[in-house]
């Protein structure tokens, strides 16, 4: 529990001029995690920089309380990535269609076994 980056924290967000859920809202993260830091909790990297950007505070200012360099280094200045989405990117057309061309090929077969499986189970997620 770091008290201090809590207390930072805090300050950080209250001069946003928001209250900390429009805060976590606004950030990406999830108000949880802004209430755990808020307790006390220090966040993961990828967090801290979101919530960097947003206070207009430095990283090193979040956990240190010292600004580092001259004025301007030690801010973020990189666009956050969406949070909870890491490694889910949505299918592309050429993936959908290599799935249909799949589909067409069983449908297509000698075999009314298989076609009978694929249409109920198309059937049944169609519901």
């Amino acid at each position: 529990m770091n008290k201090q980056f809590s207390i930072r924290l805090s300050r950080a967000i209250k001069a946003t001029g928001l209250n900390p859920t429009r805060f976590a809202y606004r950030s990406g993260v999830p108000q949880g995690t802004i209430s755990k830091c808020v307790n006390g909790h220090v966040p993961t990297a990828k967090v801290l920089l979101r919530i960097s950007k947003l206070a207009g505070r430095s990283v090193d200012w979040l956990l240190t309380g010292k600004e580092l360099g001259r004025k301007g280094e030690g801010y973020v200045a990189e666009r956050p990535a969406r949070y909870g989405r890491v490694g889910k990117t949505p299918r592309s057309k050429a993936e959908e269609e290599v799935w249909v061309a799949r589909l067409r090929k069983v449908l297509r077969s000698a075999s009314p076994r298989k076609k009978q499986a694929v249409k109920e189970l198309l059937d049944a997620l169609s519901r």
